[in-house]
């Protein structure tokens, strides 16, 4: 490809980015919007790879300078400091916060009642039966409460013994936590209901056989007809959140690493362009990432789809 060729069709985003560090030339970033923030990123982005291969394939050349020109300047803007840091911490707090509130209002309420709810039903126990008490908490502390003293109140020779204790509870704690957010996800409960509900369509099939032996009749066959329609219903639906959030999630972490790797080969020296063909660089940032983007989505769905199927399917058949 000719230098001229090249510039006329890079000519329409190189003038996008003069006009947006134009914009924030003068007020820095804060006179954009944030799509036009991340806009004027990528257009940067591609602007120091096309320098790159400029170097390569024309150095010296006019094309070759004024790309020098264009990403140096917008070096100086995407990444200098920004002014005014008290209206930045008094916006974050009095709107930016906020706002992330209003957003995760679902995720802080669930919270707030496991947190508030067991504590609110414990209390009316206790109110009702004071010596319900003993069996929500130890002992030990209801001892410590009643002698109006603290848990931090511990002796010294037995500090280091608690010490010890309050950490491997800290840990153990966490552990299960990270477990139950493993095993209890919405990916998982997805995979265990359209596997559940689907071992069930033999049952009903086995169940109907036997109860249609004793005598035909309409109302039996629209009940089970219903049911098998019903299971093959829900284990669709089921079906589809499953690949909708496992293969979202792949989908998301090959977005993540592609990105990561393009900011990767941005910072990469010339030599290394030099010495490296060009279709194994593309072929790692499409075929390999592909690659990992089916192991970590429909493989490991296919794969708990078939372990959880074949396990309900043995109890059935052995019980």
């Amino acid at each position: 490809m000719r230098a001229e060729d090249f510039v006329a069709i890079r000519r329409d985003d190189w003038n996008r980015l003069e006009n947006l560090l134009g914009s924030a030339g003068a007020a820095h970033l804060n006179a954009l919007s944030p799509a036009q923030v991340l806009t004027m990123a990528a257009l940067y982005r591609r602007a120091t790879a096309d320098l790159a291969r400029a170097q390569r394939d024309w150095p010296g050349e006019p094309v070759h300078r004024y790309l020098n020109g264009l990403v140096a300047r917008g070096h100086g803007i995407v990444y200098r400091r920004g002014g005014e840091i008290g209206k930045r911490i008094r916006r974050f707090y009095t709107e930016k916060l906020p706002q992330t509130y209003r957003q995760a209002w679902p995720y802080l309420l669930a919270a707030a009642a496991l947190m508030f709810v067991p504590a609110l039903v414990s209390f009316f126990v206790v109110l009702a039966d004071p010596d319900a008490v003993y069996a929500i908490a130890d002992p030990r502390l209801i001892d410590q409460v009643h002698h109006h003293q603290l848990w931090t109140n511990i002796p010294p020779e037995l500090r280091i013994q608690v010490a010890g204790l309050i950490m491997v509870n800290n840990i153990y704690v966490s552990m299960i936590a990270f477990a139950f957010g493993v095993f209890f996800g919405l990916p998982v409960i997805y995979v265990l209901l359209t596997n559940g509900i689907w071992i069930l369509f033999p049952q009903i099939i086995k169940h109907a056989i036997d109860d249609l032996n004793s005598g035909v009749t309409r109302h039996k066959l629209v009940v089970y007809s219903l049911l098998l329609v019903s299971v093959a219903l829900a284990k669709g639906i089921f079906q589809f959140l499953t690949r909708w959030k496992l293969i979202g999630i792949s989908r998301e972490i090959e977005f993540d690493l592609r990105n990561d790797l393009f900011r990767h080969l941005e910072g990469l020296s010339y030599s290394y362009y030099q010495r490296t063909r060009t279709g194994d660089i593309m072929a790692r940032a499409t075929n390999d990432l592909n690659a990992v983007r089916m192991l970590l989505g429909p493989a490991i769905m296919y794969s708990a789809n078939t372990i959880v199927f074949t396990a309900g399917a043995l109890a059935f058949m052995l019980s």
